[in-house]
């Protein structure tokens, strides 16, 4: 097999990350809690003391304000967070 490349490999690291997450309920969402663990291990320079609130980044995610966060809505998030940090 092939090594993957760079981007193959971050692709499998997001998905690993939000699965070692999903630990409190259920295995497919992220709660709160979890997301702001989530952010403040993974993520401590891009949303660090000057970036969102966590509770302002499940609002945004949030189409139905049951308290989780889905891999989409995951996603989402990375995705608005990178583009927010390319110069």
């Amino acid at each position: 097999i092939a090594q993957p490349t760079l981007l193959e490999a971050s692709l499998g690291a997001l998905i690993m990350t939000f699965h070692k997450h999903t630990g409190s309920g259920d295995a497919k969402t992220l709660i709160k809690k979890e997301l702001t663990n989530l952010i403040k291990a993974k993520l401590p320079n891009i949303a660090g003391k000057a970036g969102p609130e966590v509770g302002d980044l499940m609002t945004m995610l949030e189409q139905v304000a049951d308290g989780s966060v889905n891999f989409k809505k995951y996603i989402t998030l990375i995705g608005s967070l990178t583009c927010a940090t390319v110069p």
